[in-house]
């Protein structure tokens, strides 16, 4: 800030104060004074942020919400929008309008190279990063959190951005097997994307193309067509078949393909048991590893060894996340995750509540970590899976979901993580299966 408007901003604070000293109580005063002081024409709300500093560290695009170096904003910053400041980045980042800019990373250290801007001599501001990646990342998380997370970690939450993005844009129910044609109806266009009501919309338009439509026929594939009673549906998930995944060696074959029925016991298509994907969390958490085995582990290997070591995605249960069970052995053959259960980690009394330990050292949830519920907090039979990103968000499938993410917090008890959100409340998570990354510093 240059001397002229230094010595003009304190010329107008002076004469504020003097004009409020004559005509106000004291404590109307110092009210006035501090609206004064904090008052900006920022489109986007500020927090607690000294632009008054000598030496500042940042420059926020007041309009944009980006945070920059103070050597890259002054450049590419309009000076009606520059607002300075010295404080903190964390701080700075509980303004959830805020992030960094993706060029010189507020002059931090992160691990983002992979997703810095390839123009190098970029000088507009307000120009978006057209990469699918970095946009999946926005939508999920916060660039300063993600990028001071290791290469490995990110490459996890990658494929659980992808997944996430696939359902929320491609599935339009939640244990929806059972509903008929206008349950479905109402349900998606209120509660899924418009992407999503889009495809609903689609199938209707196919599925009466080929049956006679009847609003009150269960019309969706189920996942078990010999049981017509199931909830869960199936979708054909071409983020899998695009990818050039294996088609599965299991019990119904690498080479045959599946007739997926409705309810009503009408053949609606056929397919390649490894290119669906079901309408429930479990499922879901078994998508989200098989996507990451084949892309990130097995990428190098022939179609037909692309299957995740077989991770099931139609049979996978809440409960076999919980347990030692063929599905976890699948995950260990990685060697990239480990299962904590409650009864590893010791609990401590203090004054302020429960502290988590683990190997002596304080435990929290990390960004990655799936947490699994076998039963709610009154001990009923509620499996339910969450990926938690960090910053009280999760990614999940136990709701039909418009957004990319839904905010959760978790309190902790003595029988484990209770959730405190409306749909799940009362369910208790006392497994949790860590992406362990690059460094294991958990032991």
């Amino acid at each position: 800030m240059s001397i002229n408007k230094v010595k003009k901003c304190l010329y107008i604070a002076l004469m504020i104060i003097v004009f409020v000293c004559f005509s106000c109580t004291k404590e109307k005063r110092s009210e006035i004074i501090k609206n004064e002081v904090t008052k900006n024409d920022s489109y986007i709300e500020t927090n607690s942020i000294d632009a008054n500093v000598e030496e500042s560290r940042f420059i926020i695009n007041k309009r944009t919400g980006k945070i920059h170096s103070y050597t890259h904003g002054i450049k590419v910053v309009s000076d009606k929008y520059q607002l300075e400041s010295n404080e903190d980045i964390e701080k700075l980042l509980e303004n959830e309008n805020y992030d960094i800019c993706l060029n010189c990373y507020a002059g931090l250290k992160l691990n983002l190279d992979k997703y810095k801007t390839s123009d190098r001599n970029i000088s507009n501001d307000e120009v978006d990063i057209s990469n699918h990646e970095v946009n999946l990342i926005k939508h999920y998380m916060n660039m300063y959190e993600f990028g001071k997370l290791d290469t490995e970690t990110q490459k996890f939450l990658i494929c659980i951005f992808e997944v996430g993005n696939w359902y929320v844009n491609n599935v339009y129910t939640q244990l929806g097997g059972q509903k008929t044609a206008r349950e479905v109806d109402d349900i998606a266009e209120v509660e899924a994307s418009e992407a999503a009501y889009n495809k609903w919309r689609n199938y209707l338009t196919l599925y009466g193309n080929q049956y006679k439509f009847n609003e009150n026929k269960k019309i969706l594939p189920i996942l078990y067509p010999d049981n017509p009673d199931t909830d869960m549906v199936v979708y054909q998930c071409d983020l899998f078949k695009d990818a050039g995944y294996g088609y599965g060696n299991n019990k119904y074959t690498m080479n045959d393909l599946q007739t997926l029925r409705n309810a009503e016991k009408e053949p609606i298509f056929r397919e390649y048991k490894n290119y669906c994907v079901v309408d429930d969390s479990s499922k879901f958490a078994a998508a989200v590893y098989y996507h990451y085995i084949n892309k990130v582990i097995l990428k190098d290997e022939k179609l037909e060894n692309r299957i995740a070591y077989g991770i099931d995605l139609w049979e996978t249960k809440s409960v076999d996340f919980a347990d030692i069970s063929d599905f976890i052995n699948k995950l260990f053959t990685t060697r990239n995750f480990e299962i904590i259960t409650w009864d590893m980690i010791e609990k401590r009394d203090t004054v302020s509540g429960i502290k988590l330990y683990y190997y002596g050292k304080e435990f929290d949830l990390l960004p990655g970590d799936l947490l699994c519920c076998r039963k709610n907090y009154k001990g009923n039979s509620d499996g339910h899976i969450d990926f938690y990103i960090g910053s009280h968000k999760v990614i999940n499938w136990g709701t039909v979901n418009r957004e990319y993410i839904m905010s959760k917090k978790y309190k902790v008890i003595a029988e484990g993580y209770l959730s405190n959100d409306v749909l799940g409340k009362e369910q208790l998570f006392t497994t949790i299966i860590r992406f362990k990354g690059e460094k294991d510093e958990s032991k």
